[in-house]
């Protein structure tokens, strides 16, 4: 691991707890009825940076203005275990983020949680106008942070974007919150963030 020169996170289901933004975070304050599969396709449209935040309200007919966009993050909390992981890397490796996520979204958490204080560079899908799991974002990481792809950890929940991740050499991490049924084997498989310090 000594070639290793920046750690780089996802952001739901690893630094942030829940990975179901959409699930767990839009759905519950939606009017009843409305399916996953209504706001899905809006939702990968404005995190890939297809639409704007405002396309993406009307689509699921509300405004930008509504009370709901100022709401539905809160319910996100950060993973208990990630002061006690950056106090032990920060010294060693510099810390990123690589996150499938509305550009706008991506302004409203960094106010709640200040990751620029932490992490950088800071990839947020809808800023780059492409999202994980497409090869384009990882190029957008790796010439952000002025290192090769082996000088990358990356850490994800989703098995799909660790196998991209791969095969620019990155150390792949999964960190298992669900079962995923996806067949790319990871370089290390987690259960708790605090496990990278096994082995980082």
């Amino acid at each position: 691991m000594s070639k290793l020169q920046l750690i780089a996170f996802d952001l739901f289901g690893v630094v942030i707890t829940d990975g179901h933004l959409v699930t767990h975070g839009l759905l519950p304050l939606l009017p009843a009825g409305t399916t996953k599969a209504e706001v899905k396709p809006f939702y990968d449209a404005y995190t890939g940076g297809q639409i704007s935040e405002a396309a993406f309200w009307l689509g699921i007919n509300l405004t930008v203005d509504s009370a709901i966009r100022n709401r539905f993050l809160d319910v996100f909390e950060l993973d208990d275990e990630l002061p006690q992981v950056i106090q032990a890397l920060r010294g060693h490796y510099r810390l990123g983020i690589l996150s499938n996520l509305g550009a706008e979204w991506g302004d409203m958490l960094e106010s709640r949680f200040r990751f620029s204080e932490t992490f950088e560079p800071r990839i947020i899908s809808g800023a780059v106008q492409c999202q994980k799991p497409e090869p384009a974002i990882f190029e957008v990481l790796i010439n952000a942070s002025g290192v090769e792809g082996f000088a990358i950890a990356f850490i994800d929940d989703r098995r799909e974007n660790l196998a991209v991740a791969k095969q620019f050499g990155m150390t792949t991490i999964h960190y298992a919150r669900e079962p995923d049924v996806h067949r790319y084997t990871p370089d290390y498989t987690i259960h708790s963030l605090a496990e990278i310090l096994h082995f980082l």
